[in-house]
């Protein structure tokens, strides 16, 4: 009877020492992150950069900074970099309200790709009206693509590539767009032709 006893309290004991050990490994396992729990529009840019995460998010946050891109946050470890509300034209730190293309935001996200690869993807957004009843990141739409900072954006990603990336995928960024073809069911304008005899 007492080895009854004796196994039922080792397997208790075995059974508390294992959930202690669980609650621990719980405990030391923080699933938190500094990234914002929504993804980029889905305009954003997206290049690969033959990189680590933290390298990669290093090296766009640099090349941001030096082409005068003010920075708010970078989280290396994270793959995340947000630039605050800027003024378009100095790209500096604004406290202005957010409405309009005049004050825009930037913000990147590098995630693993293939292996030693990074995938970037940047996005430049500004917000068109404030609506306090709807989620902030619903406001956020892409700025135009003929906005002077896509454009500086569209460079950096370029210089980027030429040192980290596959040159195979600056052709593809270079190839022309095709032209628009003819709409061959739209019929003559027979008032045009009938003008000019």
């Amino acid at each position: 009877m007492s080895a009854v006893i004796a196994r039922r309290r080792s397997r208790r004991s075995n059974l508390l020492v294992l959930c202690a050990l669980g609650m621990v490994a719980i405990a030391a396992c923080r699933a938190t992150t500094s990234r914002p729990p929504f993804g980029p529009l889905p305009s954003a840019t997206i290049v690969q950069l033959e990189l680590e995460v933290p390298d990669a998010t290093r090296a766009v946050a640099l090349a941001l900074a030096t082409d005068s891109i003010a920075l708010k946050a970078i989280r290396e470890e994270h793959g995340f970099i947000d630039s605050g509300w800027l003024d378009s034209r100095t790209l500096e730190h604004t406290g202005a309200r957010p409405l309009g293309t005049g004050v825009v935001r930037v913000r990147a996200w590098v995630t693993p790709a293939k292996q030693f690869w990074s995938e970037v993807v940047v996005e430049a957004s500004f917000r068109s009206m404030d609506d306090p009843s709807r989620p902030e990141r619903e406001l956020d739409l892409p700025l135009p693509d003929d906005h002077p900072l896509q454009r500086r954006l569209g460079e950096v990603l370029r210089r980027l590539i030429e040192r980290y990336g596959d040159a195979e995928s600056l052709k593809a960024l270079a190839l022309p767009k095709p032209a628009a073809k003819p709409d061959s069911t739209a019929k003559p304008d027979t008032n045009a032709i009938a003008r000019r005899k």
